[in-house]
């Protein structure tokens, strides 16, 4: 089966990502049968392990799901072994120069043999700083996309993680705006309730959790219980 989230993505088309939580290998079946285009693999936020990664990517693939890694690091060494296990694409978090976007398209160029260009290379922008330097960024050559981190990027702006903070949905909105402005694809967190509105501003990577999924459902489901 065929993998297409760069594809896609070149083409336009806005594509799913899954983050499963964790090493649940279970669980891709259920995000491929039910409509995802990609698993996400989060290496930063979860207890994945470097020896999960190839089991995890296999089992999305062979469902013809993309298998992105999110890194821990920006260590050359630790990006050349989520290379080598046959992913399809990696997120570099916390992103604060076209440097080490550069960086990002060398290390992948070197791990795969010059076939860096069938990997879907993917810039976080999470930070003041990141957001500061955002068009030397969205204009490195070789990175193919920038995801948007309202999380994290609230905390950089010192708001502790709370993204309904009127300044970091300011910062949201105008760096989705330059990114729509200038072609550049980006991505960011989505739920139901949104994703239409940031398809239609121009997000091709809508990124939610199985945690998001299973919150509103699981809510709705008690509640019709109490009844």
């Amino acid at each position: 089966m065929t993998r297409h989230a760069k594809t896609a993505i070149e083409a336009g088309k806005p594509i799913i990502a899954v983050n499963p939580g964790g090493f649940a290998p279970p669980v891709v079946d259920a995000v491929a049968a039910h409509g995802a285009d990609c698993l996400f693999i989060d290496c930063e936020r979860t207890a994945i392990s470097l020896e999960s990664v190839p089991l995890l990517a296999r089992a999305a693939q062979a469902h013809g799901l993309s298998a992105i890694v999110r890194s821990p690091s920006r260590d050359a060494a630790i990006l050349t072994r989520y290379f080598d296990c046959g992913i399809d694409g990696l997120v570099l978090p916390q992103v604060e120069s076209a440097q080490q976007c550069l960086d990002l398209r060398a290390i992948a160029r070197a791990a795969t043999r010059g076939r860096e260009g069938t990997l879907l290379l993917i810039a976080q922008i999470e930070s003041v700083e990141g957001h500061r330097r955002l068009d030397e960024i969205a204009g490195a050559p070789g990175i193919d996309l920038i995801l948007v981190g309202p999380n994290d990027l609230a905390h950089s702006m010192g708001y502790l993680g709370d993204t309904s903070r009127p300044e970091v949905v300011a910062a949201v909105d105008e760096i989705t705006q330059r990114l729509a402005a200038r072609g550049t694809p980006f991505g960011l967190p989505v739920i139901a309730d949104t994703a239409a509105h940031w398809v239609g501003r121009g997000a091709r990577f809508l990124y939610t959790s199985l945690d998001l999924l299973l919150k509103p459902s699981l809510a709705a489901l008690r509640e019709a219980s109490a009844t």
